[in-house]
């Protein structure tokens, strides 16, 4: 009798929504990297994994970035693109601050884009001690901020002259990339721990914008409740992190639903004061800025949820 042949490959597991976005980010890093374009400015809040897609590619592109963070005055700046003006990707990571300056942003524009294909930087100074006032620039600029600046004509004549890519995400899309890392255990959590812990970040973030960072954070303090003995609740732990450290959702962004938000307000109340309608409604109206009666109508909500019932 004649068997189907077993596939003895596993089906690819799709991608989620964030990850196609960090995959088109990769693209475009290695476009720069293969010196297809002069230069990529990528924009989105922190701990979505902008810098750890752009080192990853160009690890793997065998690149080996020249890194500018933080602050840069523009003479130093000036004095980086000269040591590295050919054949090097310069990196300027999270230097928000930078974007501000006129010097830079003329420094970045003479960098990433010239008349007749040259691309000349000059800078006229006093302080320049063993440096021309100006040279060719052939080599490339990745740039990575959290936002962009406003009304700042110069920063756009900038961003004329790059690729640019904005990388967000919602929190339902955060939660489900977490919940595919979940499958895969954290340092000897298990999977069903993991998921465990992302399910309680989802019910209790109040509204407020996750990050991917907040997942190993979260886990570091599962374990560290495990090791206690039993003397720290992990829950109490990750609660308060998210309380502490979140923040409101940027614009820009798609923030949750109000409704999505009451509800999860409720979860929080509920958990805190389990026997005491009284203090739930305090947190709750703390949390929300909403009236007595809403809070009643959001707690049979709640309750019918909870129950299963429509």
């Amino acid at each position: 009798m004649k068997t189907k042949k077993a596939k003895l490959d596993a089906e690819p597991v799709p991608l989620t929504a964030l990850e196609e976005r960090q995959a088109t980010l990769a693209h475009m890093v290695r476009i720069v990297a293969r010196g297809m374009s002069n230069g990529l400015f990528a924009v989105g809040p922190g701990g979505l994994g902008k810098s750890r897609i752009i080192g990853q590619t160009l690890a793997e592109e065998g690149v080996s970035p020249v890194m500018l963070n933080s602050h840069c005055t523009p003479l130093g700046l000036f004095t980086a693109m000269f040591n590295h003006r050919s054949d090097t990707v310069l990196w300027l990571d999270d230097a928000d601050a930078m974007y501000t300056s006129l010097p830079v942003l003329g420094l970045l524009r003479s960098a990433l884009w010239g008349t007749a294909g040259d691309r000349v930087v000059t800078y006229t100074s006093t302080s320049l001690t063993g440096l021309p006032s100006s040279f060719t620039f052939t080599s490339r600029i990745i740039a990575t901020a959290n936002v962009v600046p406003s009304r700042n004509e110069a920063f756009k004549a900038v961003l004329s002259r790059v690729d640019t890519f904005t990388l967000s995400a919602t929190n339902d899309e955060i939660i489900e990339l977490l919940k595919t890392l979940a499958r895969n255990g954290y340092d000897g959590l298990s999977p069903s721990v993991c998921d465990e812990v992302v399910e309680y970040i989802s019910r209790v973030c109040g509204g407020r914008q996750l990050s991917v960072r907040v997942y190993e954070s979260a886990l570091q303090k599962v374990k560290y409740a495990l090791q206690s003995g039993g003397t720290a609740d992990w829950r109490d732990l990750v609660r308060t992190q998210l309380e502490s450290v979140g923040r409101p959702a940027d614009a820009g962004l798609r923030p949750l639903d109000s409704k999505g938000h009451d509800l999860r307000c409720m979860v929080v109340a509920v958990e805190k004061y389990p026997e005491n309608v009284k203090l739930q409604e305090e947190a709750w109206r703390s949390a929300t800025g909403k009236s007595r009666a809403t809070f009643f109508r959001a707690k049979r909500e709640f309750e019918k949820q909870e129950s299963g019932t429509n």
